[in-house]
């Protein structure tokens, strides 16, 4: 992960509470709302901070006047990092365009709130980068903030706190093990722009979620809501009833036949690839080739070389 700085984001965060109302309020988390491109429409999003080697580049979005230009790949025109970073605006209108391959793409317009400055950008698979919607921050916030939740991981990044600093390390933490939210960020990336804070061993620790399909590739909805693949609400060991034999080997990330497969990517993380076979999901990961029957894994074998 590149270099951030805590503070520019902790500010975001008070942007988009300030705008939509206090954070700390006791109101109940509405569920997520999966918005498509054709319906974000009188929907806020802000600008995300983005890593420290993209800032350069600014954002892939365009002044209204030179909307033009920018889709034909003139890098001159992308608004500038350092003054469009946190501001939020409304998008107004969303029209589909096919290019290539891009058959279900889109043109989205914008208007900042305030300024009444005008932006254009044009989505890749249904999605904008450095863009969030508000709503899923806040909601976030709502849902997360003060709760325990048990993240599906073994290690979280570490938050740089200086600008300019070193890149930030990881910390072991156990699989399934409770943390606390002690605050909740916008984030650094669209796909995951929403970072949930901890403190781990005395220092400040993320696990980067996206709340909702909002914003998010097409081909990767999915039912749950994708918050899901990252953590647990509830303590896995005393809701899921695995034995302790099993919760051993996924802590020492070893994968065994009888295994589901939620079982087996707490214990790989996800699939390199992922294929369908006569029985079920046929799973890749380098050289091991993973075959399941409905949930279950039932065969795995080696090949030679990382498989596509």
């Amino acid at each position: 992960m590149k270099q951030f700085s805590l503070r520019l984001l902790l500010i975001i965060s008070l942007i988009i509470v300030g705008f939509t109302g206090s954070a700390g309020a006791a109101v109940a988390p509405e569920p997520p709302v999966n918005l498509t491109t054709m319906q974000w429409v009188g929907h806020n999003f802000v600008f995300l901070a983005l890593p420290a080697d993209k800032q350069a580049d600014g954002y892939g979005i365009f002044p209204a006047a030179q909307a033009a230009q920018g889709f034909q790949e003139d890098r001159s025109v992308r608004i500038p990092y350092l003054t469009n970073v946190g501001r939020i605006v409304t998008v107004t209108d969303v029209s589909s365009y096919t290019s290539g391959d891009n058959k279900y793409d889109y043109v989205v317009s914008m208007t900042e709130i305030g300024t009444g400055y005008k932006f254009v950008g044009r989505t890749i698979r249904g999605a904008l980068e450095g863009l969030a919607l508000t709503e899923d921050i806040v909601q976030a916030r709502q849902q997360f903030l003060g709760k325990i939740i048990y993240p599906k991981s073994r290690s979280l990044e570490l938050v740089n706190e200086q600008p300019g600093g070193m890149n930030p390390t990881s910390v072991p933490i156990r699989i399934g093990s409770g943390l606390t939210v002690i605050d909740v960020y916008a984030g650094i990336n669209s796909q995951e722009p929403i970072w949930l804070i901890f403190s781990v061993n005395g220092q400040k620790a993320l696990l980067p979620i996206a709340y909702s399909w909002t914003n998010q590739p097409v081909n990767s909805w999915k039912q749950s809501p994708p918050w899901q693949a990252a953590l647990f609400m509830d303590d896995p060991r005393t809701s899921l009833g695995w034995s302790t034999d099993l919760w051993a080997k996924i802590e020492s990330g070893t994968v065994q036949e009888g295994m589901t497969e939620d079982q087996v990517r707490l214990s790989w993380g996800p699939p390199n690839r992922v294929d369908q076979g006569d029985t079920g999901a046929i799973w890749f990961y380098g050289t091991k080739v993973l075959k399941f029957t409905g949930e279950k894994l039932t065969s795995m074998e080696t090949v030679e070389g990382p498989t596509p």
